[in-house]
């Protein structure tokens, strides 16, 4: 369109060229009210120089201030979503106190003496030197200083799980073991107290009874081992702790409360009873 011999620059061109200037000097200034300003006020412009039929002009100053605002509000943009990536990614490093390191088990505290009296034991008393601890209905005796032989010991609480109508497992243990510690965390669990309702768990250190036990016929290389004793003292059946994975209460309640019960019958490492003095193991 040929321009007005009276044609003067559109004043909103003007601004739209000085905010787009504004808005690249200022980059940060405002965030992007300058760059926003400059767009708008350009199209205005545009809009006015083509309705006025050449009596304003200014086209390049209000492409000019278009162009800058755009430029203005695209890096912004960026600039923003840049930093909030960097805000994201600050967010997903752990720091020490989020860090979960690898837990130890845990070692059984000592439990507590549990005194007998005539009713639970059948009218005897327990050694002082042996302490029985009540988990649900299940029974832990460890054995002092003082407990005697094997043998003795067998048959003495052999009789009082008889009289209590409970069954005798003897766990052979020891404290240096993380799996043996594993286990005794596990009493604590209602599952294994319910899978060992009625049962008297006679818990041997194997460093204490090694030769006695090795007589017995028990394996006393593989801890924890766990077997099912007669009211004599004989055992009947056998297992250990590599019947499950972890030592923890979901794994060993259903193998210990299967195989006090007779129905553990498909095993891992099956035991081939115990060997006699005159016999040797193939």
């Amino acid at each position: 369109m040929a321009r007005h011999p009276d044609s003067r620059l559109s004043p909103t061109a003007l601004l739209a060229l000085l905010a787009g200037i504004f808005s690249a000097v200022c980059f940060f200034l405002f965030m992007g009210i300058a760059g926003m300003a400059a767009v708008v006020l350009g199209i205005v412009a545009l809009s006015e120089i083509k309705r006025s039929e050449g009596r304003l002009h200014g086209e390049g100053a209000a492409i000019g201030g278009i162009v800058l605002g755009v430029l203005h509000l695209g890096g912004l943009a960026i600039g923003l979503a840049l930093y909030i990536t960097a805000i994201a990614g600050a967010k997903s490093v752990p720091t020490a106190s989020h860090v979960t390191l690898p837990v130890p088990p845990t070692p059984a505290p000592a439990p507590a003496p549990l005194l007998a009296n005539p009713e639970q034991t059948g009218g005897k008393t327990l050694d002082a030197a042996t302490r029985a601890t009540k988990f649900g209905a299940l029974t832990l005796v460890d054995p002092g200083p003082g407990a005697g032989t094997l043998d003795a010991l067998l048959r003495e609480e052999g009789a009082r799980a008889g009289a209590e109508r409970q069954k005798l497992l003897v766990w052979v243990s020891s404290p240096d073991f993380p799996s043996c510690n594993g286990v005794s965390v596990a009493l604590r669990d209602p599952r294994l107290q319910k899978a060992l309702a009625g049962v008297r768990i006679l818990r041997l250190d194997v460093n204490d009874y090694y030769v006695e036990l090795a007589r017995l016929g028990l394996p006393v290389k593989v801890i924890p081992g766990f077997a099912l004793m007669t009211p004599e003292g004989r055992p009947l059946d056998y297992v250990n702790g590599g019947e499950w994975d972890a030592d923890v209460p979901e794994n060993i309640a259903p193998v210990l409360g299967n195989f006090i019960h007779g129905r553990y019958t498909r095993r891992r490492t099956p035991w081939r009873g115990a060997l006699r003095g005159d016999e040797t193991k193939l």
